[in-house]
């Protein structure tokens, strides 16, 4: 986004969309493959962290303060550190995952072409049996329960994946297995070892890992502990072994040769068409009240919601509701007047005062400025010098009175744009309409944050 400084995301979102008490020394580490895992996890735990990118986009700072305000901050981990442990000590969830939860997973079983099913957010058989499949393919105890051994193995696998794909660089970590890191990375257990291994079959925790013939084998200066990867299931060295992935095809195991696997996408929603941002402007405390009612039963569907700071001064209980349901709240200014018509003192007021307003009534601070016409060059430019981010929609849809068809129309035709609006849904009945509508085209949102992230 022209104009925005490259340290807005460090300055901004870090101080405004983090709860008080959330040290920014929690979250020193920004490589992609701790802030992967940092957004997988929080996937598991049901906070909706945006693409599995490794990037610090303005969804993952909002699921971090989420997770905060939910379960408090540990004075002795950091927030990655704590959100890893309570993942790996759930109980048999079953149930009781969240719509988020389930979705983030059948994307990653979708990937590793052990799930077929609709990408819906809700639990069924044939998710189940993907599941199943995935216990056994990775070697953890195959009893189909969504317990913290399967849900944080699915988590990291999934950060394995993205890590091989992207070349991020790997460094191996106590518990890391040979047969399940090869698994993730789309490798023949063969050529994976033959590209790994220094000692015997041994890995060992701080070795760099390598996914590819290209990258040269090192190890951390402080090598901990050795893991040994099951002798069972490694294949004999020399043979041709099928991508585990896809067993249709093979490769020979040899350490110079390349593995042609599918291409994962970088984003978690990869295998959803089409994906758009929605935005509806200034909505009343009906239309809210009966959106949030029929997102219970459509958890994984959150929207952009633009408010003024007026709007919010008056409506305190309806703010905290919206910033507890998950949907990214954005500003029109303070009183919603076009920011074009105003002085440049006029546009810092505005601005200045929504955040404000905002970040008293929902504990965290706005940092999207969004009005449904186009903003000034000069206007853009004011707004990213007060540590905000001006993104206006590539479309307006103009109706007069709200229709399903023709908004359904219009975000199934501008995919990854922002599409704005005026006229919602009045009733829950209305919404239900309007989400079962994407639902059957396999739609799914994109916020504000996700875009800008992508673009920047």
């Amino acid at each position: 986004m022209a104009g925005v400084a490259s340290n807005l995301i460090a300055s901004a979102l870090s101080l405004s969309l983090l709860s008080p008490g959330l040290k920014t020394t929690q979250i020193n580490n920004h490589h992609p493959v701790a802030v992967a895992s940092l957004q997988a996890d929080l996937d598991v735990l049901g906070f909706n962290a945006g693409p599995l990118d490794g990037q610090m986009s303005t969804r993952t700072y909002q699921a971090m303060a989420e997770f905060v305000t939910q379960f408090g901050q540990s004075p002795s981990q950091s927030l990655g550190q704590q959100v890893s442990q309570i993942v790996k000590s759930l109980p048999n969830l079953g149930t009781e995952l969240s719509g988020t939860s389930i979705l983030a997973m059948q994307s990653w079983l979708t990937r590793w072409h052990l799930y077929h099913g609709p990408l819906n957010g809700q639990s069924s058989s044939a998710f189940m049996q993907a599941i199943r499949r995935f216990e056994r393919n990775t070697g953890i105890p195959v009893t189909s329960q969504l317990d913290g051994t399967t849900l944080a193995t699915l988590a990291h696998l999934a950060v394995i994946t993205q890590a091989a794909h992207h070349h991020w660089t790997y460094v191996a970590e106590k518990g890391d297995q040979m047969r399940q890191l090869a698994w993730a990375a789309g490798l023949p257990l063969s050529q994976f070892e033959s590209l790994n291994t220094l000692h015997g079959n041994l890995l060992w925790v701080g070795q760099v890992v390598n996914f590819s013939a290209t990258t040269p084998s090192k190890t951390h200066p402080s090598i901990q502990s050795v893991h040994q990867h099951p002798t069972t299931t490694a294949p004999d060295h020399g043979t041709t072994s099928p991508s585990p992935h896809n067993s249709s095809s093979s490769v020979p195991s040899t350490p110079s040769q390349n593995v042609s696997t599918p291409a994962p996408s970088s984003a978690i929603f990869s295998n959803i068409q089409p994906i758009a941002a929605f935005v509806v402007y200034n909505p009343s405390r009906k239309v809210l009240t009966a959106l949030l009612q029929a997102q219970k039963s459509f958890p994984h569907d959150l929207i952009d919601v633009a408010v003024t700071g007026l709007w919010a001064v008056n409506h305190p209980q309806c703010m905290k509701l919206l910033a507890q349901s998950g949907n990214e709240i954005i500003t029109s200014g303070y009183t919603g007047i076009s920011l074009n018509q105003l002085p440049a003192w006029g546009v810092r007021q505005e601005i200045t005062w929504a955040k404000r307003a905002i970040q008293t009534t929902t504990g965290i601070a706005p940092v999207f400025v969004s009005q449904p016409s186009t903003f000034d060059q000069s206007i853009t430019s004011l707004i990213d010098g007060l540590n905000m981010i001006a993104m206006s929609p590539n479309v307006m849809i103009s109706s007069s009175s709200w229709s399903t068809n023709l908004v359904t129309s219009m975000l199934l035709s501008h995919e990854d744009q922002i599409v704005g609006t005026t006229d919602y849904p009045q009733s829950v009945e209305q919404w239900d309409s309007f989400f079962k509508a994407l639902q059957s085209h396999q739609f799914v949102f994109l916020t504000l944050g996700q875009i800008w992230a992508n673009g920047a």
